[in-house]
């Protein structure tokens, strides 16, 4: 026989009412509004200018490589 069935029913409602109740719903931040756009580091409410440093930080980010290795072939005399 299980444990659990040998268990008295006085027992449970015991163990039951120990057991604190839950006050707050689920979730994070369960008692805050949703506002939309809120959970970004930055803010892009002029997206035209967002929209250029965006495009400025990729491009640099992906010239890197091309510029490093650039110059290490420059630097050993290689063929640039």
């Amino acid at each position: 026989m299980s444990p659990l069935a040998r268990t008295s029913p006085a027992s449970l409602r015991l163990a039951l009412r120990r057991v604190p109740r839950q006050t707050r719903g689920f979730g994070l931040h369960p008692l805050k509004e949703h506002t939309a756009h809120t959970n970004m580091p930055f803010t892009y409410h002029n997206q035209k200018a967002f929209a250029v440093k965006y495009v400025g930080v990729l491009g640099t980010l992906f010239m890197v490589p091309f510029i490093a290795a650039g110059y290490q072939l420059r630097k050993s005399g290689g063929a640039a």
